[in-house]
């Protein structure tokens, strides 16, 4: 601000104190208001505040009950000018106080009856776009000058998004690939999901807030497919366990984290068929022939190791409580169990919404 400065320079002696004041800050405005602002803080509630500008009052008001009041002030209007210099006194009284802005070479008004008054040393620059805000708690009162608009309410103060040893789990969707489409052949009349419910559970541990190493849990709904025809049939299912262990790379912004993760997994599932065939009864020329039906059951298990990837995005609320959201796909790949005959080539594709706990400090 040139104009400060250069007046600085011609009145040192007058504008020295403004350093020796209990709290005063000059800085740009955010924004600039069309008149001056009176702000108080922790002040009795339901007490009143009143302004005065010399010896007249110009506005009243009453403190909330959080202690804060608010009174606009119109210098033009008051005193005719856009700008002034002014000392400043409080005057604490009962369920009154008095903020009191003496223009320079004129004098105070006096003292109320059973009003304790004090001054904020300095020499204040009130301009059109300034706010005053007085912190009257104590003996002592402070203002804070600001040439802008000025809030009461604090900042909030985000979570970042933490480090170090993370648990987590959730629950949502496990979409597959081809196992239903698998099962039902060319059977008309099929009925199977190739979606379900499904968990996932794990740990992981953040080296910086950028990467990580993670391992987890992933158990999708068995699947369940059954179909029928004029002389059969059959029910049929797919129970998947998976393990993953992956790397995490995270982009932080405050307390939400973007990840994406690459890794393996290694998984075992069992698929198991159960038939049941009609006797069937056929005639040849003049031979009549029934074939007999029955049951059967068929089952296999497989494991092996296939790849996994994804992403998601995870929100903190707490330094140690966060939820999340991920979607993930794992191919299953692997071979029979226990020298049998088959292998497992599925795709599993994972949506989960849960929570995370950090553990330790």
């Amino acid at each position: 601000m040139p104009d400060t400065r250069e007046k600085c320079a011609r009145r040192t002696r007058v504008c020295r104190p403004l350093f020796l004041a209990a709290f005063v800050y000059l800085g740009p405005g955010l924004a600039t208001a069309a008149a001056q602002t009176i702000l108080v803080t922790n002040a009795p509630p339901e007490s009143t505040i009143e302004l005065v500008l010399n010896s007249s009052a110009i506005g009243t008001t009453t403190v909330d009950a959080s202690g804060n009041a608010r009174i606009p002030m119109n210098l033009t209007t008051a005193a005719g000018k856009t700008e002034t210099d002014v000392s400043i006194f409080v005057d604490a009284c009962e369920k009154l106080h008095r903020l009191v802005l003496v223009e320079r070479a004129m004098q105070p008004p006096p003292v109320g009856e059973n009003c304790d008054r004090r001054q904020v040393v300095g020499l204040f620059m009130m301009r059109r776009v300034s706010t005053l805000v007085f912190d009257v708690a104590g003996a002592n009162p402070t203002v804070l000058l600001r040439q802008g608009s000025f809030s009461l309410t604090p900042r909030r103060t985000w979570t970042s998004s933490p480090t170090g040893l993370v648990v987590f789990g959730g629950g949502g969707l496990a979409m597959f690939r081809d196992t239903v489409a698998i099962a039902c052949g060319n059977v008309s009349g099929c009925n199977g999901e190739d979606r379900g419910g499904g968990y996932a559970a794990g740990v992981e541990y953040w080296f910086s807030r950028y990467v990580a190493a993670e391992g987890s849990y992933v158990k999708p709904a068995e699947l369940t497919i059954d179909a029928s025809g004029d002389t059969f049939r059959f029910n049929s299912y797919f129970d998947a366990h998976i393990v993953t262990v992956a790397g995490k790379v995270g982009v932080p912004a405050g307390p939400v984290r973007f990840y994406g993760k690459v890794g393996t997994n290694y998984h075992r599932a069992t698929f198991g068929t159960t038939q049941t065939s009609d006797d069937v009864t056929v005639t040849i020329g003049d031979t009549t022939e029934t074939i007999e039906g029955g049951t059967q059951t068929f089952s296999i298990e497989t494991g092996g190791w296939g790849w996994t990837f994804g992403g998601g995005i995870e929100a903190w609320v707490t330094p140690r409580i966060g939820f999340y959201g991920e979607v993930g796909r794992s191919l299953l790949k692997g071979n029979a169990r226990d020298d049998a005959d088959g292998r497992t080539d599925e795709g599993v594709t994972a949506v989960v919404l849960g929570g995370r706990l950090r553990i330790g400090r």
